[in-house]
C-alpha cells in the first residue's frame, strides 16, 4: 500500500486482527498495534514520494514477527538513541532494522524493521495443538 500516514489505521487493524486470530493475548495485541504504528510512522515519514510500504506478518508456533519496509533516501530511520527505539524495544521482544539496495533505486534504499514477539509457553502449546 502507499506509504502514507492515512493508511496507518488499516495497518494497525490488520495486525491486531491477525494477532487475535493467532491467539495472542489482548495485552500483546495492544503492544503489537503500538509497535507497528510507531515503526510504520517512522518509515512513512522517511519514505520517498510515491513509495510503497510493505508489511509482512510471519507466524510461528513460538513467535510472531512483523516486518515493515519501504524505499527511503539513505539515512538512519531508527536511531538507536531515539525515544522511538526505546518504545519499540519495550513493546516487543526483539527489534532488528535493515537497509539494502533495491532494484533500480538510484540513491534510494530499502529500509525496514523486523519486530518479534515471543509467545508464552501455554499459548504456544495451544497454537501447536489447534
Amino acid at each position: 500500500m502507499s506509504a502514507r500516514l492515512d493508511n496507518l489505521a488499516m495497518i494497525r487493524t490488520v495486525v491486531a486482527a491477525a494477532a487475535m486470530f493467532d491467539d495472542m493475548d489482548i495485552d500483546t495485541v495492544a503492544d503489537l498495534k503500538l509497535a507497528t504504528d510507531e515503526a510504520c510512522t517512522r518509515l512513512i515519514r522517511a519514505s520517498v514520494p510515491e513509495a510503497i510500504l510493505t508489511v509482512r506478518l510471519n507466524f510461528h508456533s513460538d513467535w510472531l514477527a512483523i516486518e515493515a519496509f519501504t524505499h527511503c533516501l539513505s539515512g538512519d530511520v531508527f536511531p538507536l538513541e531515539s525515544f522511538s527505539w526505546h518504545v519499540l524495544n519495550s513493546l516487543v521482544d526483539d527489534v532488528k532494522t535493515f537497509e539494502r539496495d533495491g532494484p533500480d533505486c538510484g540513491d534510494r534504499r530499502v529500509v525496514g524493521i523486523t519486530m518479534t514477539t515471543r509467545r508464552d509457553s501455554n499459548a504456544a502449546a495451544r497454537v501447536a495443538h489447534g
